[in-house]
């Protein structure tokens, strides 16, 4: 690797001075990110890291291109804030996967059949647990990774355990906790069913 030149040094300093968050504030803006673009953790957290280390690198290879304002934290803010916005395009409304997926589908197929015996509903209640588990459950437990909700959500891995009360933990992921909710729903009504 070429030497720096002092002002390279500085700028490399101005940038890291300027990525100073205070108070664990670096893991709360990730934790922020995610909510905002309804991202996991990890994703967000590379997309920081990865904007981080191609700044520097531009002021190594290429600072003859860098314009000062670069340096600043707003500027980086918004860097990844472009990025983020790219990948939550792909981010498919969570009663959307829900309703497509196969599992959901063949419970809810069966409970309009009629349920007959305590074979299918058992059948019904593990196709909703395994919807549950893929369209809520496991992608909001990839965002509140390291937050102290993360634990809340770790005793709702039942549907039956995610009332409506105990909802209320992830309303800053109503999309989540709606899913939750029609699921709980669900469950309910195939649990009240009287058979033959």
């Amino acid at each position: 690797m070429s030497e720096l030149t002092p002002q390279q040094e500085q700028a490399i300093a101005t940038f890291k001075a300027n990525m100073h968050f205070p108070e664990n504030g670096f893991h709360n803006l990730i934790i922020e990110l995610c909510k905002t673009y309804q991202l996991p953790f990890q994703k967000v957290r590379k997309v920081l890291m990865s904007s981080q280390v191609k700044l520097e690198k531009k002021i190594r290879l290429q600072f003859d291109t860098l314009g000062s304002n670069e340096l600043t934290q707003q500027a980086w803010l918004e860097s990844v804030n472009a990025e983020l916005v790219e990948m939550a395009k792909d981010n498919v409304p969570v009663m959307t996967a829900l309703q497509d997926n196969s599992h959901y589908l063949k419970a809810t197929t069966a409970l309009k059949a009629n349920i007959q015996n305590e074979d299918q509903r058992e059948e019904v209640l593990e196709c909703l647990f395994l919807a549950y588990e893929k369209e809520v459950f496991k992608p909001l437990l990839a965002m509140l990774r390291t937050t102290p909700v993360y634990w809340k959500l770790m005793r709702a891995e039942e549907i039956g355990k995610m009332t409506p009360e105990y909802q209320q933990n992830f309303s800053d992921y109503p999309q989540y906790a709606e899913a939750a909710n029609h699921l709980f729903e669900l469950e309910v009504q195939v649990k009240a069913l009287i058979l033959e």
